[in-house]
């Protein structure tokens, strides 16, 4: 009985010490953001632009379908974090596996998805790779399409909003 005992307070303890050195995902992609200002990784809206003008730039959009509806940077494409490897390669991808794209900005709602992201995606190839929140270019009043329609938001269909700027953007 006593030996049980033992090694379940050894257990007890291994668990604890292990457990402390847990990060947690706010923990984590704050990390991972703060990293990425530092080294240069935290692309600006300039950025964007850029890579939106650029052949051999993608932008590339992580979030939920009903975020991406809700609003999305004009030119982006949607990959979500499901199985991004795969649309990528629809986007980044000559018929011979070759890059046409071996730059990529990842982008979410505030970077901390796309930080997260960022980390497998480089792992792929990608040449520089870059994380944005989609915060920010709302904020500076660059536009945003919107997918949502008068039909249940069936991907954009029908009645399109189109582009459009946030509300203080208009304010004088």
């Amino acid at each position: 009985m006593k030996i049980k005992i033992m090694i379940s307070a050894l257990l007890l303890a291994m668990t604890s010490l292990t457990a402390s050195e847990f990060i947690g995902y706010k923990g984590l992609t704050k990390e991972l953001k703060a990293e990425a200002k530092k080294n240069g990784t935290f692309a600006t809206a300039a950025d964007v632009k850029e890579a939106l003008k650029s052949k051999d730039w993608l932008v590339a959009d992580v979030r939920t379908m009903e975020e991406w509806a809700g609003a999305h940077i004009p030119g982006s494409v949607r990959i979500g974090r499901q199985a991004p490897e795969k649309a990528l390669a629809l986007h980044v991808l000559d018929e011979n596996n070759k890059f046409i794209k071996p730059n990529i900005i990842i982008v979410c709602n505030t970077a901390s998805r796309a930080a997260i992201e960022a980390m497998s995606i480089k792992k792929l190839g990608f040449e520089n790779v870059k994380i944005y929140g989609i915060e920010y270019w709302i904020d500076d009043c660059n536009p945003v399409e919107t997918g949502y329609s008068s039909k249940s938001n069936k991907h954009g269909t029908k009645n399109k909003f189109g582009a459009f700027l946030a509300e203080h953007c208009y304010k004088k």
